[in-house]
């Protein structure tokens, strides 16, 4: 049984973070949706809310791919890819300086650096960028983005006049700053910094009260950041002009790296929002019937900020239905996920190993796919593939 009318479908899902990224998983709902009801119009519309999968999200929308040579956490060579668009990049610090695959250890979480971002920085400025977007998320350092500010021409000293070492270890000894050197590139350019967490620099739910563990470090390196990081924020604060930042919602991205960007005269602004606005999405939804969104875990802190939950507060102020795919929802019963979405379809309740299967994860998706199109496009079969919540 087919659709009769002429519907139009927005699939517009993030990535499942380590299994699918968000074009894969469009290509599979496509696939779905032109067997099932081939009348239908379909936007496709990969999505990015500030972490891995921003430059392929922006290079969907008509953005150009350039490789710029830098250095990783620990100071291997690396080629970030980057988004251009005229005098507009986009960097992936994930790309740069985030874990990949590796699962550091204490010591390797102490002397993390964000130093590679700053080269690609100063390399976009060196060839006339004059708008910057740093997607936040993902990252492996812990270190206040000083190793940004350094690659960008600050110098950081200890009490005998020694530059730091690298990492957010190293910070306690903060005892100098000089900004002189700094790229005079900076002082023209617009730094634009994509987040998808409120999290402040310093305090009780800072960077490394809230990250670190996931980089490595365990609870005596989780305090040693904690104080490194305050330590920096008293100093630097005060040679950049730039009191009260550290505790900014926001600035504890990537490890405090949005901080730094703050002292350098950026602006803080929602992932999600930079990328739904680059790659037009309301005008994509608006007059829809249907959009289709997911991440690869719907939890309360994608209420705070995350790519699917911002989709479907867009799709509701044009009257658009959103409903969801993910790969498990942790989402509480008393959040208004019912108003967001009206319906959500959670992968690991069909097949718990998808977590871990890419093949498996695409073919769940695709029933869910089915399931959600027949109910929701008026196909009136039974829709026994998904497990609802």
């Amino acid at each position: 049984m087919q659709v009769d009318a002429v519907r139009r479908v927005v699939l517009a899902p993030d990535k499942f973070k380590g299994t699918v990224s968000a074009q894969r998983l469009v290509e599979v709902m496509a696939a779905v949706i032109a067997e099932q009801a081939p009348a239908a119009a379909v936007s496709r519309l990969p999505v990015a809310d500030g972490g891995d999968g921003s430059v392929a999200a922006a290079l969907s929308a008509g953005w150009r791919a350039v490789s710029v040579p830098a250095s990783d956490s620990w100071g291997a060579h690396v080629q970030a890819p980057v988004a251009r668009l005229g005098g507009r990049a986009i960097v992936e610090v994930a790309s740069v300086c985030g874990l990949g695959a590796r699962r550091p250890d204490p010591s390797e979480a102490a002397t993390a650096t964000t130093y590679g971002v700053g080269q690609v920085v100063a390399a976009l400025l060196d060839d006339g960028v004059e708008e910057i977007t740093l997607a936040l998320g993902g990252t492996a350092a812990t270190d206040g983005g000083t190793g940004l500010l350094c690659a960008l021409g600050a110098e950081l000293h200890d009490a005998q006049a020694n530059r730091l070492v690298p990492g957010g270890a190293a910070l306690l000894e903060l005892a100098t700053v000089r900004t002189t050197g700094l790229h005079p590139g900076l002082r023209n350019a617009r730094l634009v910094l994509a987040c998808d967490v409120d999290t402040p620099m310093v305090g009780s739910d800072g960077s490394a009260e809230m990250f670190a563990r996931q980089k490595g470090a365990d609870d005596d390196m989780i305090r040693r950041l904690s104080a490194g990081l305050a330590h920096a924020a008293d100093i630097l604060e005060s040679a950049f002009g730039n009191r009260g930042a550290a505790r900014r919602p926001g600035s504890g991205a990537a490890g405090g790296l949005a901080w730094a960007g703050l002292l350098l005269g950026g602006y803080l602004r929602s992932g999600a929002e930079v990328f739904l606005d680059l790659l037009g999405a309301g005008n994509e939804i608006r007059g829809a019937d249907l959009v289709i969104t997911g991440e690869g875990c719907l939890d309360p802190q994608s209420l705070r900020g995350k790519a699917p939950v911002s989709i479907a507060r867009l799709a509701r102020t044009f009257g658009v239905k959103t409903v969801a795919i993910v790969g498990s929802d942790r989402l509480p019963a008393a959040a208004d996920k019912g108003t967001l979405f009206a319906d959500t379809i959670a992968l690991d309740r069909i097949d718990p190993a998808c977590a871990n299967d890419p093949e498996l994860t695409c073919r769940l998706v695709g029933q869910a796919t089915r399931a959600l199109i027949q109910t929701h496009l008026g196909l009136r079969t039974a829709h026994s593939n998904g497990a609802r919540t």
